[in-house]
C-alpha cells in the first residue's frame, strides 16, 4: 500500500535500557530483597523481646504484692536490659524501614547517589549497633553495606556525580534521629510501665553494678 508524500506507517523504535543500568537496576533489587528479609528479622526479635517483656513484668509485679521485694527488683532490672535492647532492635528496624523506603524511589543514576550515600552510613551504624544483640542480621547488613558501596562507586563513574560527606552525614544522622523517636513513641505504648518504687531501685542497683565494672 502506499503512502502520500512518502508516508511511511513505522512503530516507534523504543529505546532498549543499557546494559549498565539493568545491572545497576537489578543490584538495587538485590538490596532491597536483604534489606527487606533483615527487616523482617529485626521485627519478630522485637516481637519476642516484647512477649518476654510482659511475661516479666507479670512476674515482677506478682513479687511486689507477694511483698518480695528482692525478688520484684530482680525482675524489674532483667526488665531493664531487655528493654535497652528492644529499643535498639526497633530503632534498626525502622531504620531500615527509612533506607528501603528511600531506595525503592530510586530511579536514575543521580538519584542512586543522593539515596544511597546516606543509606550506607546508617547501615553501617545499625550493624554496629547489633553486633552483639543480633549478631546474624549484623553479618548480613556488612554484606547489604558492601554491595551499597559497589554501586555507590559504579554510579559515581557513570555520572560522574559525588555527594557531599557532610550532607550525607547530615541526612543519615537525621533519619536515625527520626527512627529514635518513633521507637520511643512506640515503646511508650506497648510496654507497660513499672512501679516508681520498682524504677528506683532498679536504677539504682544498675548504677552499682555499673561502678563496679567500671571503678
Amino acid at each position: 500500500m502506499k503512502f502520500p508524500f512518502g508516508v511511511r506507517n513505522e512503530k516507534p523504535v523504543q529505546s532498549q535500557p543499557k546494559p549498565l543500568a539493568i545491572l545497576m537496576n537489578n543490584r538495587l533489587m538485590d538490596i532491597l530483597t536483604q534489606l527487606k528479609i533483615q527487616s523482617e528479622k529485626l521485627k519478630r526479635t522485637y516481637q519476642r523481646l516484647l512477649a518476654r517483656d510482659r511475661t516479666l513484668f507479670e512476674a515482677c509485679i506478682r513479687a511486689e504484692q507477694e511483698l518480695d521485694r528482692d525478688r520484684a527488683v530482680i525482675y524489674a532490672n532483667e526488665i531493664a536490659q531487655l528493654r535497652k535492647m528492644s529499643r535498639t532492635v526497633l530503632r534498626s528496624q525502622i531504620s531500615l524501614e527509612k533506607v528501603i523506603l528511600r531506595l525503592e524511589t530510586v530511579q536514575e543514576f543521580g538519584d542512586v547517589m543522593r539515596a544511597l550515600a546516606p543509606a550506607t552510613k546508617i547501615i553501617k551504624q545499625v550493624q554496629s549497633e547489633l553486633s552483639g544483640l543480633v549478631p546474624e542480621v549484623s553479618a548480613a547488613l556488612r554484606t547489604v553495606d558492601e554491595m551499597l558501596e559497589t554501586v555507590i562507586i559504579e554510579a559515581g563513574n557513570v555520572t560522574g556525580a559525588q555527594v557531599s560527606v557532610m550532607v550525607s552525614d547530615s541526612e543519615a544522622q537525621k533519619i536515625l534521629e527520626e527512627a529514635a523517636e518513633i521507637a520511643a513513641q512506640r515503646m511508650n505504648s506497648q510496654f507497660p510501665q513499672l512501679p516508681e518504687t520498682l524504677k528506683d531501685l532498679s536504677s539504682e542497683q544498675s548504677s552499682s553494678n555499673s561502678k563496679l565494672r567500671n571503678p
